[in-house]
């Protein structure tokens, strides 16, 4: 059986801010990371949905689509499974299978959940577990970041140095740094990496 995550996030609010949520859907296509089946887009008027092949191979994605985002708010859920018709579609929205039913799942356990902001679902409930325990405090330290402590990251990551992300934003090199140190953003990249290499071999997916 081959292995797809798709992740579906759903916009806090988004019926108070519809120019905003408009103004987001411009560039949300240029969101891309190599393995994606298909690009996000829109449907239901305030969901956004992509399909990546595989195991979560980029978890910076969520990170990514959280920056694109703001200052507006996402849950995301994400489901690991097949995807049994529709893969010849541009759309994941024409889509179908276990992948889509798990992040469904995972979408609406995150909305009763209320304070809880990304949630997966595989159909192996320990894993499930271990990964959602990990996401519970990765978006805790991602919800204290500023609006400056965001750029500073992005664009630190971007450029790779703090030099070059200093020029970009126009700011000095010594403000980047403390912008990425406050985010504790060696901790997140840690986290990420760690995410990125938990082995799918271990699951039992349905």
């Amino acid at each position: 059986m081959e292995l797809y995550t798709v992740i579906t996030a759903d916009i806090i609010d988004s019926r108070r801010q519809e120019s905003l949520v408009a103004e987001k859907k411009q560039g949300l296509a240029g969101l891309i990371v190599p393995g994606m089946v298909t690009p996000f887009t829109f449907s239901r008027g305030d969901e956004i949905q992509a399909v990546c092949a595989g195991y979560l191979r980029t978890p910076s994605l969520l990170r990514q689509l959280r920056y694109h985002f703001l200052p507006l708010k996402l849950r995301i859920g994400i489901g690991l499974g097949a995807i049994t018709s529709g893969l010849e579609a541009e759309s994941s929205w024409q889509m179908n299978g276990p992948a889509f039913h798990h992040a469904r799942q995972a979408l609406d356990l995150a909305k009763e959940e209320q304070h809880t902001m990304t949630k997966l679902v595989s159909g192996d409930h320990q894993f499930d577990q271990a990964v959602n325990a990990f996401f519970a405090l990765y978006d805790t330290i991602l919800s204290r970041w500023t609006q400056e402590q965001w750029e500073g990251v992005m664009a630190y990551e971007a450029a790779g140095t703090y030099r070059e992300a200093a020029a970009r934003l126009g700011i000095a090199l010594q403000n980047v740094e403390k912008r990425c140190r406050a985010a504790h953003w060696r901790v997140i990249q840690q986290a990420e990496d760690a995410l990125r290499l938990m082995p799918a071999k271990l699951l039992t997916i349905t």
